[in-house]
């Protein structure tokens, strides 16, 4: 018993210099993104069919400037709706997520996009590297504007606050209206 409890004190000392001696992951600045899944949720309401879809991405950061802040209060108003994050700029979205549907065995690029914003990750302006996922819900598609088994996948890529472009990823294909 009195070995136990000082080969255990000893093994629990061990164990937190150990823990304590993590290094920090060195990323880089530029945000670096892989697909991870699409999640697929179709349901039925007064005779028309939604598909409801959530894009998971996985996510690199070297200094962890990843997202923009909302509003107080729901208004647009604040340090992330100033330029170059304003209303009608460029930088206004950083979740881009643009549609390509199946024709003939190749994929066209859609006029329509879902892009969207994706809140702070961190939050404080500490630079810290930052890894994680990023699940992003599309809930715009209906029978009446896409046809019923078309086949889509999604070009996706982020920016951070430094207005850093991460790689683009694809999605795998989607066969619309076969959720569970």
């Amino acid at each position: 018993m009195k070995y136990m409890l000082k080969y255990g004190a000893l093994l629990l000392v061990v164990a937190l210099i150990a823990a304590g001696c993590r290094e920090e992951p060195n990323y880089s600045d530029v945000p670096e993104i892989t697909f991870d899944r699409v999640e697929q949720y179709t349901f039925t309401k007064n005779k028309v069919t939604f598909d409801s879809l959530v894009i998971a991405v996985d996510y690199q950061d070297g200094d962890g400037n990843l997202g923009l802040s909302r509003g107080e209060g729901g208004s647009q108003s604040g340090p992330d709706f100033e330029p170059p994050f304003n209303p009608g700029s460029q930088y206004f979205d950083n979740f881009i997520v643009n549609l390509q549907v199946k024709r003939d065995g190749e994929y066209v690029n859609s006029p329509v996009n879902f892009n969207g914003r994706f809140p702070r990750l961190s939050s404080d302006e500490k630079e810290e590297a930052l890894e994680g996922e990023i699940r992003y819900t599309i809930t715009s598609f209906t029978t009446e504007s896409y046809p019923f088994r078309d086949t889509v996948r999604f070009e996706v890529f982020i920016y951070d606050r430094a207005l850093n472009k991460s790689n683009v990823v694809y999605t795998d294909d989607v066969v619309l209206y076969q959720g569970q």
